[in-house]
């Protein structure tokens, strides 16, 4: 097996790998975005009613979405070489 082979089976590995995983600028990116819904007004997806007072704000709110996987949100990577996966927040974390 040549080295360029093996190159391309641990690029593929690695892509595939990242499919199940958020970066921190994705995370940041949702969060920010769901906070903003929130403090226009929207309804949370999740019961807020056993949070505590100090924890009754947009962000916290958002975070603990998030962590649930009850967003209704997809990302959209871009690689360097012009391909664009489509990938569901729900179906990262398993919601």
């Amino acid at each position: 097996m040549s080295e360029l082979e093996i190159v391309n089976k641990l690029n593929v590995a690695y892509l595939e790998s990242w499919k199940k995983r958020l970066t921190i600028y994705e995370i940041a990116r949702i969060v920010s975005a769901r906070a903003l819904q929130l403090a226009m007004g929207a309804v949370p997806l999740i019961d807020i009613s056993g949070f505590k007072p100090e924890q009754l704000n947009s962000i916290s709110i958002a975070e603990e979405e998030l962590k649930r996987g009850v967003l209704p949100i997809t990302i959209r990577r871009r690689f360097p070489n012009g391909k664009v996966e489509l990938i569901s927040v729900k179906e990262i974390l398993g919601g």
